[in-house]
């Protein structure tokens, strides 16, 4: 009997000890599952730090979650790497980032000489109360405001562009039908100068009798005009004077061409 109950108590010993073990492991399972991450703000990216060599960097201080880099568009093209303007690491254990933001901030990154950020200062911060979720959509609202300035800069872009296209057709065919008017109406004064005669002034018709008259009498070296006498034997003179005077009057008053 004796040896029968001392099998059952430590049975029972035994029972009792798992119990109390496995307690605890779900004590512990429950600890680890309380962790709530931490997320440390980035104002300054090293220079030329890539993703990979932040989690390795950051890494041996507790471990990682999501780490994003935002990269910086406007730097120039460089083989040492691409430049990141600021970046959000996340801390499995808040308190871990805790800790690195008061440990690492303002001092230097440090590592092998040869390496581009050496020389740079860290500039990291906690973010209490921040969680991955809220700058999700803070990056989804960033892309889709960058969108709709895409969308309204191409709009405006389109419709400057059709307003000249409009502006130099107009301008164009304004020019052609400029050019024909001016051929037609070339063609048209062409025409008039050709077909039409005018009749001449009376100062015209004066000074051609001049003409004629001074040009059929000319002073001798004495002094007295010299009449020239044709095969008929009129006198000349008296003839064109006579001839003009007719030629005048039927010009005034008969209309004559």
């Amino acid at each position: 009997m004796e040896s029968t109950m001392e099998s059952i108590s430590t049975e029972e010993k035994h029972a009792s000890n798992q119990k109390d073990e496995e307690g605890n492991d779900g004590q512990n399972g429950k600890k680890k599952k309380m962790r709530i991450p931490g997320i440390v703000y980035m104002s300054r990216v090293p220079q030329y730090m890539s993703v990979k060599k932040v989690r390795e960097v950051l890494g041996d201080h507790g471990e990682l979650g999501n780490v994003f880099l935002q990269p910086d568009d406007k730097a120039p093209f460089s083989k040492k790497g691409r430049l990141f303007t600021e970046g959000w690491v996340e801390f499995a254990d808040k308190v871990v980032a805790k800790q690195v933001a008061l440990t690492l901030n303002n001092t230097q990154v440090g590592g092998k000489r040869s390496y581009p950020w050496y020389a740079d200062i860290w500039n990291i911060k906690y973010l209490p109360k921040f969680q991955w979720a809220h700058l999700n959509e803070r990056l989804a609202y960033e892309r889709a405001v960058h969108e709709q300035r895409l969308r309204t800069e191409i709009s405006q872009a389109k419709r400057e562009a059709n307003f000249h296209i409009q502006n130099f057709e107009k301008s164009r065919k304004l020019k052609d039908m400029n050019e024909r008017k001016r051929k037609k109406g070339e063609e048209m004064l062409e025409t008039k100068a050709y077909n039409v005669k005018q009749r001449d002034t009376e100062d015209e018709i004066l000074s051609k009798q001049k003409k004629i008259t001074s040009s059929q009498t000319k002073p001798s070296r004495g002094g007295t005009k010299k009449s020239v006498h044709r095969p008929d034997g009129q006198h000349a003179v008296g003839a064109l004077s006579l001839a003009a005077n007719k030629t005048l009057l039927h010009k005034l008053f008969g209309g004559g061409s």
